[in-house]
């Protein structure tokens, strides 16, 4: 029957679930008795962890609604409505596989949603680690990921790292002759953590830089941002932390908040979690823009054009928190992330059809698990070459 694994999907899923009802689990156990396979099946996700406490999670993401705002999007295109209740329960087989939650939706009717019918991936790729290099004022490179580091600046700055991260301290005054710059670089395959002499956390994502002055001034803490990271900024009222990016200013006196400004994207956009931000952008400045928690603020870099709007908070910092996270996202912007975290270079073969996935997947996963869940659309195949990575229809 042209829906039979779509069923077999369902009732697998609701299985897992505890929400079969006696009728269907009884129809569940006339189907694995007279089909080994599905048996097998069965019993490899009943011996996997449990599933609930990730239904739980992704319930608290939000993705039913983000699911809704898919098919009535789709539907409006197509002119057709659909059960897209089904795919949902697919999807929960997708979440015993390495960890992994993941929901699919494209443009076609034509899904195949098998598990066992993935391809092996011969090849692999790890993923990245805490590695990053740090610029000295005198323009020296050290290396941080790997053995303790320990340093000291002209200034009498101090700097003590690990692979885990690197903290700075100066109790002296501020030099008011000289002000000296570091520079945190960390490479494609890589995150790293970083303190800063007034006790601010960063979290900086792959393929990004912060140039920071080793003493702050008394006026104002300013740091350069290029790609993405994370701040936790120490408070202080009379002194604001501001966050220079290309195409945004960003200032506070003491917040949380996220700054994705990479220069392959189109949009700066910076996400409030805590506390209160005023956003500037260059193209207009004689303006700015309050945020408020839950909110962020997307610059547009060809107009210059900046909305602020709610945001999905669990979104902007899964990548802190050590996930991929998306939200309705295309296949191409995905595989932007990948190609960062996995160092890994992406090429595309022949005409693939448009797709959006929603769901999580751990950063910590070797990069086959990643893709081998995005093939479970049926509509999108993947081969590892060393680090190149084919994506095929």
């Amino acid at each position: 029957m042209k829906n039979e694994p779509f069923e077999f999907a369902e009732l697998i899923s609701e299985y897992l679930c505890n929400e079969l009802s006696k009728e269907e689990e009884a129809h569940l156990m006339r189907i694995i008795e007279k089909d080994e396979h599905k048996r097998e099946i069965l019993e490899y996700y009943k011996h996997t962890a449990p599933v609930q406490e990730r239904l739980d999670y992704m319930d608290s993401l939000g993705i039913d609604a983000a699911w809704d705002k898919v098919r009535q999007r789709y539907d409006r295109k197509s002119g057709n409505s659909r059960n897209y209740s089904i795919l949902k329960y697919v999807a929960v087989l997708a979440i015993m596989v390495s960890s992994v939650a993941l929901w699919f939706f494209g443009k076609t009717d034509n899904k195949m949603i098998i598990p066992l019918a993935i391809n092996k991936h011969l090849n692999d790729v790890l993923p990245g680690g805490n590695v990053a290099v740090l610029v000295l004022s005198n323009g020296k490179k050290v290396r941080l990921d790997s053995g303790k580091v320990t340093l000291e600046e002209r200034d009498g700055t101090h700097l003590s790292g690990n692979q885990g991260g690197l903290a700075y301290s100066n109790d002296e005054a501020p030099d008011k002759e000289e002000v000296l710059y570091n520079t945190l670089i960390v490479p494609r395959g890589g995150t790293y953590n970083l303190k800063l002499p007034d006790g601010t956390s960063v979290w900086l994502n792959a393929m990004s830089e912060l140039r920071f002055p080793l003493k702050f001034g008394t006026k104002e803490r300013k740091v350069e941002l290029i790609g993405e990271a994370y701040f936790e900024v120490a408070k202080n009222k009379n002194v604001p932390f501001k966050v220079h990016t290309r195409h945004q200013e960003i200032e506070v006196k003491g917040t949380h908040f996220n700054v994705n400004s990479y220069a392959d994207e189109n949009f700066d956009i910076t996400t409030l979690l805590e506390g209160s931000v005023k956003i500037s952008a260059p193209s207009v400045p004689a303006k700015f823009w309050m945020l408020s928690p839950g909110e962020q603020a997307e610059t547009n870099k060809k107009t210059g054009q900046t909305l602020v709007a709610m945001g999905n908070m669990k979104e902007a910092i899964a990548w802190k928190n050590g996930y991929f996270l998306f939200n309705d996202e295309k296949l191409e912007s995905i595989m932007t992330k990948v190609s960062r975290w996995y160092d890994v270079e992406v090429v595309y073969e022949g005409k693939l059809e448009e797709q959006s996935f929603l769901g999580q997947i751990e950063r910590s996963k070797k990069i086959s698990s990643l893709l081998k869940i995005l093939e479970l659309s049926g509509n999108v195949h993947f081969k590892i070459s060393g680090r190149r990575i084919v994506v095929m229809p």
